[in-house]
């Protein structure tokens, strides 16, 4: 666990933390600096624990670089990454030990919650985890459990860019076809203003046809806007592909597709639509030969704007 001014809900997430059902050999919580009165809880945490350790960052190291070395610092086989303000159920560990067997990373289902009538989405439809799909998206980090062996098949952040750690675990072990899903909601995910990967649910964000048109338009309206952001922001996973040790044919497109995205001009463009229809059922909740599914994965290239536009500067 990686803190950061969390004292108002620290509590609540240690207690489920400690109420795991499974035997969990050590707690290794890494603070960043934090001004507020996180590490006295901590502390109080640890005093009554001795599973618990708590190490301290000289100056803050941002999101990536305090989960990865607090990762490192584990002796366990099997690393579970958890939020300062999530709650876990008290079986989470021990169904996901169960369930990842020789495989590199576990996840389940997580379900966000406010108590401040912050807006929040839940996607009920069973989620897939192939390779095409993580290009474009990423497994949330409070969800994994993940065989250690899995940091050393990652490269070196200095390598890519800056990405957010669970996309690095999560192309990794994507690639390497190593996923395993526990299809049940074992993480309750505290949706917050407040919180790092906070972000706010809007009434476009259900999937319906008029959002769709609404999609469609606004990439339209922002598209050379936005791209030079998408770019770089493809570059950069192209350069983590390319780092990670993988092959095959699947691998080998989804990383020529990364590579497509981080170009211009209407060759490429045509070259990644026949990506999206080649892989369209992984990339999209559709089944079937219907004429949907080609309609969608042609004008992926330039809908997506509309996903990223949080890349465009406030």
């Amino acid at each position: 666990m990686c803190t950061y001014n969390g004292e108002h809900y620290l509590r609540e997430q240690m207690d489920s933390l400690l109420a795991q059902t499974y035997p969990i050999a050590e707690i290794i919580v890494q603070d960043d600096g934090s001004s507020d009165g996180t590490m006295a809880i901590l502390e109080q945490y640890a005093a009554a624990n001795h599973i618990i350790t708590i190490l301290s960052n000289q100056g803050e190291h941002g999101v990536n670089n305090n989960f990865f070395s607090a990762m490192s610092r584990v002796s366990s086989d099997f690393i579970a990454i958890s939020d300062q303000d999530d709650i876990w159920e008290p079986d989470k560990i021990e169904k996901q030990i169960a369930a990842i067997g020789d495989k590199l990373l576990c996840t389940c289902r997580s379900k966000p919650f406010s108590m401040d009538g912050t807006a929040v989405n839940y996607d009920p439809r069973t989620p897939n985890f192939e390779l095409p799909r993580m290009l474009y998206t990423s497994i949330a980090g409070h969800t994994m459990l993940i065989n250690r062996r899995l940091l050393d098949m990652i490269p070196e952040q200095s390598k890519v860019g800056r990405l957010y750690y669970d996309v690095f675990l999560a192309l990794a072990a994507s690639a390497n076809e190593s996923i395993v899903l526990v299809d049940e909601v074992l993480v309750h995910q505290r949706r917050y203003p407040g919180a790092v990967t906070y972000y706010r649910a809007d009434k476009h964000s259900h999937p319906s046809v008029m959002n769709g048109l609404y999609t469609l338009w606004w990439s339209l309206r922002h598209y050379r806007e936005i791209r030079p952001y998408l770019h770089e922001y493809f570059q950069r996973r192209y350069r983590l592909l390319k780092g990670i040790d993988a092959q095959g044919e699947t691998y080998e497109d989804v990383t020529t597709m990364a590579a497509l995205e981080g170009r211009t001009g209407l060759v490429n463009m045509l070259h990644l639509c026949y990506y999206h229809i080649k892989y369209r059922h992984h990339l999209f909740y559709t089944v079937g030969r219907g004429p949907v599914n080609y309609v969608r994965s042609v004008l992926y290239c330039i809908m997506q704007a509309y996903f990223y536009r949080h890349l465009l500067p406030k």
